[in-house]
């Protein structure tokens, strides 16, 4: 099975990618720094194929070393917050959240350059498809969806 590093694993999502990935027999390597709820455990954490890092996703050099011998990345991590913490700290959430994007980009393209790396997933909120008129959405609906209503 393949071995798949998951940013934002500590996050409500990504914990249930992580769940669902070791459910299918993978190993992965979880990413968080807890920004949002701080620590949590979860029912795997003591899982044999399951290792945890507590580090931050805009770190290149740590992203690059944990990619080097992952086969799939499952990029998950994000400065999140409700409408009214956008509305008073959206310079935060965007910088932040682009910062995040770059390294990604940047360890991907190491990883795959220099090790086994063929996969990268890019999660996001189910807000992205707010405006859709059918559900369920497949892959490609993205690019015909009209934009969010919301921020």
């Amino acid at each position: 099975m393949a071995k798949v590093l998951v940013t934002g694993s500590a996050g409500f999502i990504g914990g249930y990618v992580v769940e669902e990935l070791l459910g299918r027999g993978h190993e992965v390597v979880g990413l968080d720094n807890f920004s949002k709820y701080g620590p949590v455990s979860h029912s795997y954490d003591s899982h044999p194929a399951y290792h945890f890092v507590e580090g931050d996703a805009r770190d290149v050099s740590l992203l690059t070393e944990l990619l080097s011998d992952c086969d799939h990345f499952i990029a998950g991590a994000a400065m999140i917050g409700g409408i009214s913490y956008f509305h008073a700290y959206a310079y935060d959430l965007l910088a932040t959240n682009e910062r995040i994007m770059a390294a990604s980009c940047d360890a991907a393209i190491a990883a795959h350059r220099d090790g086994r790396l063929q996969k990268v997933t890019y999660m996001s909120s189910s807000m992205v498809f707010e405006s859709t008129e059918h559900w369920p959405s497949k892959e490609g609906d993205e690019r015909k969806v009209p934009p969010p209503l919301s921020s």
